[in-house]
């Protein structure tokens, strides 16, 4: 039944798509609507990245592993990578075209991502209450893993760091060069940062992609001409470097483990986490360069697509709720969820069917706060 799944994710993909013709090219590959139709796509992805986590992670109580999603095991990171992506580069041609762009940036960008942000994490605090879980607050300087009150918040902080970033760098000084070195100074300063005080990798290991995306709006006739030019040459060494980096940014099939890792000591495990993040950096770069040029021959599009396009942020923060309420734990390990299914396919379907409904609901309260906040205030009649 689990195979349901697989083909489901291919027509979402591909369902309406249209394959430019030898000699033509899809202009609109970095457009709004197409890059929303292939975000809806990658959110989608980080929910089935979750739950596999939950399901069939090798690191899991050998009890509960159920096989079947572990392809999505380390598909999370690429997908937020395209998000970050996306953002730098939509964030700069929106500045260039719009002369009023950063007049209430900060609060029009802000409150739609804390409003799902604060209530979800909410519920999360609700849960830790309820099972009578630790609500001991872990602090940021402590040099440890980092575990939050929402599990998968990171996101969060990060993003809003970027965006706080953008606004100093272009929006303040309107001058690219100094925008694009705030962004990178502050970028490589917010991954020092979590490299000192032992964060996840997965803290850090994708935050360079919004700069990226910047440069990439920056330079886009110059990457769309050189793309079209050495179009076959770029795609052969794209897919060619694809899996060798899956690979490597992914212990290498437990090579790192064994050089680096100490039973005794956390921190060789540490620096293997950090050897595959140079990798999975890499990876990155790939994965997004691969987007790039299919997409300049396949043009996505469909309802579906655009439907997850629209709440792909509120989609990623209620997910997790209900793979914590039917997964094998609530919070941590030995607490009792409301009801474990154990089956992988009914599991799958419970989370988006519950997911989807609430995410779409929170979507439109932040859509309508954005509005207000960026509504040009009235003027006011003279006298």
């Amino acid at each position: 039944m689990i195979v349901i799944w697989y083909l489901a994710l291919v027509a979402l993909l591909f369902f309406g798509a249209h394959i430019c013709k030898r000699g033509t090219w899809n202009e609109e590959n970095m457009s709004f609507a197409q890059t929303k139709n292939f975000l809806g796509f990658c959110a989608v992805i980080i929910v089935f990245h979750h739950i596999s986590q939950d399901t069939c992670a090798s690191w899991l109580n050998p009890r509960y592993i159920r096989h079947g999603l572990d392809i999505f095991v380390t598909a999370g990171y690429p997908m937020v990578a395209m998000f970050l992506f996306c953002s730098g580069f939509g964030l700069y041609k929106s500045a260039k075209a719009k002369p009023d762009f950063f007049k209430r940036f900060l609060p029009a960008h802000l409150i739609p991502i804390l409003i799902p942000t604060v209530l979800t994490t909410a519920v999360y605090i609700g849960f830790r209450i309820w099972r009578g879980v630790s609500l001991a607050y872990d602090f940021p300087f402590a040099v440890n893993g980092h575990s939050t009150y929402h599990p998968y918040i990171w996101f969060v902080p990060c993003i809003i760091l970027l965006y706080i970033l953008f606004y100093i760098g272009f929006g303040l000084f309107k001058k690219d060069k100094i925008g694009i070195a705030v962004v990178a100074v502050g970028t490589a300063l917010y991954i020092l940062f979590c490299i000192v005080f032992g964060y996840g990798t997965w803290w850090f290991n994708t935050a360079h992609m919004f700069l990226v995306g910047i440069l990439a709006a920056k330079y886009e006739d110059r990457l769309l001409a050189k793309s079209k030019k050495h179009y076959v040459r770029r795609l052969v060494i794209t897919l060619i470097l694809f899996p060798i980096l899956w690979f490597l940014g992914n212990n290498a099939g437990g090579i790192y483990l064994s050089v680096f890792h100490h039973p005794y000591d956390d921190v060789y495990g540490y620096r293997c986490e950090l050897v595959s993040c140079i990798f999975q950096i890499l990876y990155t770069f790939v994965f997004v360069s691969m987007y790039y040029l299919l997409s300049l021959k396949i043009k996505l599009g469909n309802r579906a697509l655009s439907f997850f396009g629209k709440f792909t942020l509120e989609l990623y923060l209620v997910h997790g709720i209900f793979i914590h309420m039917f997964g094998f734990f609530m919070i941590k390990e030995g607490i009792k969820p409301v009801y474990y299914i154990e089956n992988v396919t009914l599991f799958t379907l419970v989370v988006f069917a519950l997911a989807i409904p609430i995410a779409w609901g929170l979507s439109l309260l932040d859509k309508k706060v954005g509005k207000m906040l960026r509504k040009k205030p009235e003027k006011k009649a003279e006298l």
